[in-house]
């Protein structure tokens, strides 16, 4: 059995919250990202600030970091199978 109406008129707050809509590309390249952002570049920049001493690179480190976890968190929702939209299939 397949379900093809949402059974409603409208979409409801629950399928609009969790349907983010971006290409199976963007969402692989948000793993990208947050890789990067999230511990990469900041793991660098540290190294940076330890040998050279600067405040700059503390404080490029911690908002790379900051970015990254954003960029994590939503991926992290991006790649999920939430129930609401399983089961309106219509919408995702």
């Amino acid at each position: 059995m397949v379900q093809k109406s949402m059974g409603m008129t409208g979409g409801s707050f629950k399928t609009r919250e969790f349907f983010h809509g971006a290409s199976a590309r963007a969402v692989r390249m948000a793993r990208v990202g947050f890789q990067v952002l999230g511990f990469g570049l900041p793991l660098l920049l540290l190294a940076w600030a330890l040998l050279s001493g600067s405040a700059l690179a503390w404080l490029l480190a911690l908002a790379s970091q900051a970015a990254g976890l954003l960029a994590e968190r939503w991926f992290f929702f991006a790649q999920a199978r939430h129930p609401q939209n399983i089961y309106y299939q219509a919408v995702s």
